[in-house]
Formats: C-alpha cells, sequence, structure tokens
C-alpha cells in the first residue's frame, strides 16, 4: 500500500463496524461498540495494512470509559478505533491474542482505571505498587484515595 490511507479506503473496509470520520488530514478515527473491536482490528490490519499498534489509549469522561485503539501501517495514517465501556461493568475482550503490544497497555489500562479484560493471559499490577489496595483506581474520575493507617502504607490512614 503506498500513500497515505483514503477516507473512502477506510469507510469501504470499516464502515459497518459504526462511523468513520476524517480526523486530520493523516488521522482518521471509527466509532464502534466493544463486541465489534476485534473484528475492526482484524480487517483493519487485513484491508488497510495496519500493522502496527502505536497505543490503547483510556479516558474517563465521567459517565463512562473511553478506549482508543491507535494503529498505523507502511501508509503512516494513525487509524483510531474508539469505544465507550460501561461505568458499572467496564469489561472488553483482550485484543492481546491478535495484537501482542496490547498486553502490556491492557495492564497499565486495568491497573489505573479498572478496566477488566476478559481473557487477558496475566492481568495483574504493572504500574501501581503491590500493596495498592484493591478497588482504587487513581485515573478514575471519582477517586478519592482512602486515609492511611500505617506508615508506608498505601491507602490507610496513619494514627
Amino acid at each position: 500500500m503506498s500513500g497515505p490511507l483514503e477516507l473512502e479506503q477506510v469507510k469501504s473496509a470499516l464502515e459497518r463496524f459504526g462511523t468513520v470520520e476524517q480526523v486530520r488530514s493523516n488521522r482518521i478515527k471509527v466509532k464502534t461498540v466493544p463486541d465489534k473491536v476485534r473484528e475492526a482490528l482484524f480487517r483493519a490490519q487485513a484491508l488497510l495494512a495496519c500493522d502496527h499498534l502505536i497505543q490503547i489509549s483510556a479516558m474517563d469522561n465521567g459517565l463512562s470509559f473511553e478506549l482508543i485503539y491507535h494503529l498505523t501501517g507502511p501508509h503512516r495514517t494513525v487509524l483510531a478505533i474508539a469505544i465507550e465501556l460501561p461505568r458499572e461493568r467496564p469489561e472488553m475482550p483482550t485484543t492481546s491474542d491478535i495484537l501482542p503490544p496490547a498486553g502490556i497497555y491492557e495492564r497499565q489500562i486495568y491497573d489505573l482505571f479498572g478496566i477488566v479484560f476478559t481473557g487477558h493471559p496475566n492481568l495483574k499490577r504493572i504500574i501501581l505498587s503491590e500493596d495498592w489496595p484493591e478497588g482504587e483506581y487513581p485515573m478514575r474520575k471519582d477517586w478519592k484515595p482512602k486515609p492511611r493507617t500505617k506508615p508506608g502504607s498505601v491507602g490507610e490512614e496513619v494514627k
């Protein structure tokens, strides 16, 4: 594939998954739903030569969580596949089996936002300390740290 991806190419390959919009000259965004992400990623790889995962970003917008899978390839266009997850039960099937670098991003997002990536082979802490309190996710807008009880213990009230 030579030259940047064209909006019509991306629409042809991915429009059935949701809305497709040109964000900037070298960036195209596809908004879809969680249960279609894996198929959208497969099609982006096969039909659009998006063979490189740049990152997975996460955002808490107060009402829900948004995940964005940023992909690129030899065309040097950034394709963003975005989804929203409910706050009540933020779960998403892992994509680490189809995009191996996704595994580390999923661990970071789990650690900081509490989004569970079902089927992930090693979903455990990677950024926060091992004694960080369960159920506390510092990147959530509604996070309030619990007081410390012992000096040096995270999340426990100092007396």
